[in-house]
């Protein structure tokens, strides 16, 4: 795989305040992309004529409306959209999983990941051309993790839905995937190796991981997500994709 030269390409990118979405803007934005970026926090990348940024929860339906809408406005047709944002927590038994945690959880990685891919299927259809929808999945979708049920639930959720609007989708020129990033050492990482092994007995397996730096880099990914949207000789229509290990 080689850079892809992304000059007047126009990517969207929630949650991009730090970790996987701050490292996907500044990989696109070097290689020349226009983006617009969202998250909840401050976002580090902005200041510049072709980035333009917002603050509001995803969880909001009419304010990721809105800002495709905004974005649109300001940039032209967006090429991609990256639903990136989501959080690990509650990390907890399922027996002792409240009804507000779950439902917290689901609104940002679930209700969060369909709102920005309602708003981006909708821009698609009201403009020529087609689009490609990266929804970030995790190893999480497949099978369960202990301590890990609302995250895992959440995940498989963020496959199905990408599967049935590939399905809904494609006759609009939008195509969709539900990409799995391996492990990328960010502040999620982090909280992960601070769970209690009771709770999360694989604890130490990611501990192991720090150790051994056995981390995909945010650039690594980005080149994989850059080579299946823009490059035809690695683009393909299979939903759920995994990102392979980089230090293998």
């Amino acid at each position: 795989m080689s850079a892809t030269n992304l000059t007047g390409k126009v990517i969207l990118i929630t949650g991009a305040s730090r970790g996987i979405g701050a490292g996907l803007a500044q990989d696109f934005h070097s290689l020349g992309a226009k983006l617009a970026l969202c998250s909840r926090s401050e976002i580090p990348l902005h200041g510049s004529s072709d980035v333009m940024t917002a603050q509001f929860d995803i969880s909001d339906r009419q304010a990721m409306f809105d800002f495709v809408s905004q974005v649109n406005d300001q940039f032209g047709a967006i090429d991609l959209l990256v639903n990136n944002a989501g959080m690990l927590e509650p990390v907890v038994a399922l027996r002792d999983l409240t009804d507000e945690d779950l439902q917290r959880h689901f609104a940002v990685n679930v209700f969060g990941v369909l709102y920005g891919s309602q708003a981006y299927a909708q821009h698609v259809r009201d403009r020529e051309g087609g689009g490609v929808l990266i929804n970030i999945s995790s190893g999480a979708a497949w099978g369960g993790y202990a301590g890990w049920g609302a995250y895992c639930m959440g995940k498989a959720a963020v496959d199905r839905l990408s599967e049935t609007l590939a399905l809904e989708e494609s006759a609009s020129g939008l195509r969709v995937h539900a990409v799995a990033p391996g492990i990328v050492d960010t502040d999620m990482q982090a909280l992960i190796r601070s769970a209690d092994e009771e709770v999360f007995p694989t604890v130490e397996k990611f501990k192991e991981f720090k150790q051994t730096d056995a981390f995909n880099t945010v650039g690594f990914v980005a080149e994989h997500i850059r080579s299946l949207v823009f490059d035809s000789e690695y683009a393909h229509d299979e939903v759920v994709v995994r990102v392979p290990s980089e230090k293998e």
